[in-house]
């Protein structure tokens, strides 16, 4: 007897979703996001807070290019940190920590089962 889920068969949705990509639609792979280890710029001084900001990405991005060049966006970066404090002197410290991340397109799944199946 075939599992359900609600009231179509697993099999019928197998079937469905054939005939969704047989229709001539274009298909779209996935697009996945991957990342690295965090990365954090250290405290970084600036005579403003714009400038400490921006220093503290710089010196992030430059860190997190050693993973390599597709992983140097902080827009794109996971779990991200950044702090600014002033100081006595009127200038500012900033830190920018994160896990540089990247996104990758995930393999087609037809092109996986012709590699595992020999096809």
């Amino acid at each position: 007897m075939p599992r359900r889920l609600g009231t179509v068969p697993l099999f019928g949705l197998a079937l469905i979703a054939a005939a969704a990509g047989a229709s001539g639609t274009r298909k779209a792979g996935a697009a996945v996001r991957s990342c690295e280890p965090h990365v954090s710029s250290g405290l970084v001084t600036g005579t403003s807070e714009d400038t400490a900001r921006a220093a503290a990405l710089a010196v992030w991005k430059s860190k997190a290019l050693a993973h390599g060049k597709e992983y140097g966006s902080w827009r794109l970066a996971a779990e991200k940190t950044l702090a600014c404090l002033p100081r006595s002197d009127g200038s500012f410290e900033c830190l920018a920590r994160a896990a540089p991340c990247t996104i990758e397109q995930a393999p087609d799944r037809r092109e996986l089962r012709k590699n595992r199946i020999g096809i």
